[in-house]
């Protein structure tokens, strides 16, 4: 995994909060009633994510431990989870303590349906000219997780922080052999706030951490879902 690439690309500091049992709309209330004036910055999608680890599930357990320094490989695209997975990327999101970032490569659209298993995923990699490292590092994982959710995005009036609201998380199990995705979890009555902002601001703004109710977790949906589907 690309470690050594994080000196690379900008970092920003993320917040998570899990909240449970609290309607996604007053969440999005307190969003619009706090003092750095955050509105909606982009019409709300549905992501979806093919999450990967290695065989050993190396990265659920880091994520367990709080490793402060690791990698998360996922591909993500939007829209319908089931069809045609149009213009999706490949991620490495990477954590650096408190801090992380993103490493982006495009993948060629590919059908994600029954029957889809790792030598569909393969075509997929091999005709995207990802490049020889990124394919060696391909190699040494394996699907894990299907996770698809609702995202709705808003921006502070000064463009400096950023806050995601999803909703209707849910997770399917997949494996190297042909794949029916009928092993289905939704994660009931859980909505993940995230506020982030700029690696370059050294202290949150305690207008703002101060005026949200909510607790801040370490809540990772890849954790909550591996061990929905898994265990």
């Amino acid at each position: 995994m690309p470690l050594d690439l994080a000196s690379d690309f900008d970092f920003r500091f993320e917040r998570k909060y899990h909240i449970v049992d609290l309607p996604a709309a007053e969440i999005e209330s307190w969003v619009l009633r706090c003092p750095a004036f955050f509105r909606e910055a982009f019409p709300p999608r549905y992501i979806n994510n093919i999450y990967f680890d290695t065989p050993s599930l190396g990265n659920y357990f880091q994520n367990l431990d709080g490793v402060a320094n690791r990698t998360k490989i996922r591909i993500r695209w939007y829209g319908d989870l089931f069809g045609t997975a149009t213009r999706p990327v490949l991620e490495y999101k990477i954590k650096r303590g408190m801090v992380g970032t993103k490493d982006s490569h495009r993948l060629s659209d590919f059908d994600i349906g029954e029957g889809f298993n790792v030598a569909s995923l393969d075509d997929v990699f091999s005709s995207s000219n990802l490049g020889d490292g990124v394919m060696r590092e391909l190699s040494y994982v394996t699907p894990t997780l299907v996770n698809r959710y609702h995202r709705k995005y808003f921006l502070s009036a000064d463009r400096t922080y950023r806050i995601t609201i999803d909703t209707a998380l849910e997770f399917y199990r997949i494996g190297k052999r042909d794949n029916l995705f009928i092993v289905r979890r939704p994660l009931e009555g859980s909505t993940v706030m995230e506020l982030k902002y700029a690696g370059s601001i050294s202290e949150l703004n305690d207008g703002i951490m101060n005026f949200f109710p909510f607790r801040v977790t370490r809540m990772s949906k890849y954790v909550v879902g591996v061990e929905m589907v898994e265990l």
